[in-house]
């Protein structure tokens, strides 16, 4: 595994690329939680949310190649 995806012929390095992908996750989780008032028992709302991005990031980081892999 080189770090790099092929984009429309454009080598993009996979950290960035797996950080918006976790992002966007962690938006849509954020949404889900705010609408559902989760951040009322939560005492520091964005110590909750960077936590998430960093487990999300971590996650995809390493699932993300594997799921790549086995498509053709």
């Amino acid at each position: 595994m080189t770090g790099e995806y092929a984009i429309a012929g454009i080598f993009v390095a996979a950290a960035p690329l797996h950080a918006l992908v976790a992002l966007a996750l962690v938006l849509l989780i954020h949404r889900m939680l705010v609408r559902t008032r989760f951040y009322r028992w939560v005492w520091h709302p964005v110590l909750v949310d960077s936590a998430m991005f960093a487990i999300a990031w971590a996650l995809i980081a390493l699932w993300l190649p594997l799921f790549l892999q086995r498509i053709p």
